[in-house]
């Protein structure tokens, strides 16, 4: 071990540094307090062994310097001393010395001390050791989320939709780096616009993992993988809209594929709907998720049930579509739970009334302020930095099949 040695009587001085160095140990010595914590300053040691009083810089006001000092390895404090009065070695013990060597010292009572000295240096080696490979590795794990994370926000929208006949905005504010849930918004064909809320049961990766496999499957491609389209379906097909099949078909064959693999125990809700900007028809069908509100001037519409369970409960669940005719000017909000759930510092939930209200209240802005007015809203109701819960809202603005 390195060991300093803080000693202001030689001959100890000279006696102790030889014999430290007959049992291996590079010894540094220090003719008083003030060099010996200069000497300090300027390499690492592993021990001090320092006396009490000195000339400039006693003993204890060593000790108190080397503790107020932060340094990566622990260094190992032992202070000699003709002094045995309980006061004192209280004093020494709350500088921060670690131990105590009787004056003259005994050379069998110095060694047992360093070895002691020595278990404990080792120990704490060890220990920030493994700290630290716990810290890389969490850091390899915080880097793996933040890159899954990446891949989980590539696949929302990328932007809103406008069109001469809808437009769309949307916020997305996950509670973690991965959040459970999922949105999209899709126009297809330039006419069917296509659009999702779902909420994956729990938190964390695993939540996220099924949110992510669930905006897989509804792509809006044509291909084996897609639950949504199908490129051999032609408009004449019935109970599709163009090359889209209807929500409740949707739904059912996610519902299907998520039962046919282990998640866990964990389920998602989704509401689902397809918007013919042509006519204003809207098609949707809800797995277990809060039922979309319509807006038409300052009025709440009722929205016909629809769908059926959340997906992956139950292998044979049935689902049904419910068809809303909009009209020019009709908004329709989707949520996710997080929204309606998020809960006030009296644990009062935000609840559908309240969303309701801000709807009709903020009706005259256009969609997207309407979104981060919502968002702010739910911020001021929480009183807190961030949601409990994911949060998760869109909004679908029909404007008209012939609207400029």
């Amino acid at each position: 071990m390195r060991i300093l040695i803080a000693e202001d009587e030689r001959i100890t001085r000279m006696t102790l540094a030889r014999q430290l160095q007959n049992w291996g140990h590079e010894v540094t010595a220090a003719e008083d307090g003030e060099q010996a914590w200069e000497r300090f300053g300027t390499a690492a040691f592993d021990v001090v062994i320092t006396d009490w009083e000195m000339p400039r810089l006693s003993g204890v006001e060593l000790v108190g310097r080397i503790r107020g000092t932060p340094r990566a390895a622990y260094t190992y404090v032992i202070i000699l001393t003709s002094r045995s009065d309980k006061s004192d070695i209280v004093s020494g013990i709350e500088a921060g010395a670690d131990d105590f060597v009787s004056k003259p010292f005994d050379r069998e009572e110095l060694r047992v001390r360093l070895l002691a000295g020595e278990r404990i240096i080792r120990l704490e080696r060890a220990l920030n050791q493994q700290n630290k490979d716990l810290r890389d590795a969490n850091e390899r794990i915080r880097e793996g989320l933040r890159a899954a994370a990446r891949v989980q926000q590539s696949m929302l929208p990328k932007q809103e939709i406008l069109t001469s006949r809808v437009r769309t905005a949307w916020n997305y504010v996950p509670t973690e780096e991965l959040a459970g849930d999922a949105i999209g918004l899709h126009l297809i064909d330039d006419r069917y616009l296509v659009s999702y809320v779902a909420d994956v049961s729990g938190h964390g990766v695993p939540a996220a993992l099924l949110a992510v496999a669930a905006m897989h499957f509804l792509a809006p491609v044509p291909e084996a993988t897609s639950l949504l389209r199908d490129a051999a379906a032609s408009a004449a097909d019935d109970g599709r809209l163009g090359t889209l099949k209807r929500p409740a078909r949707v739904t059912s064959d996610l519902n299907q594929r998520f039962c046919a693999r282990d998640n866990d125990g964990r389920f998602l809700t989704m509401i689902l709907t397809i918007l013919d900007t042509n006519d204003g028809r809207m098609y949707l069908s809800s797995a277990g998720h809060p039922t979309p509100l319509v807006l038409r001037g300052k009025e709440i519409l009722g929205v016909p049930a629809s769908g059926g369970l959340p997906i992956a409960l139950m292998d044979d669940a049935e689902y049904d579509d419910a068809v809303v005719q909009l009209k020019p000017g009709d908004r329709v909000c989707l949520c996710s739970d997080g929204v309606l759930e998020e809960p006030n510092a009296n644990d009062e939930q935000f609840g559908e009334a309240r969303l309701r209200q801000h709807l009709t209240e903020f009706s005259h802005e256009p969609a997207d302020q309407w979104v981060k007015h919502a968002v702010q809203s739910l911020t001021t109701w929480s009183g807190t930095k961030g949601f409990r819960d994911d949060v998760s809202l869109v909004v679908i603005e029909w404007l008209g099949p012939g609207a400029a």
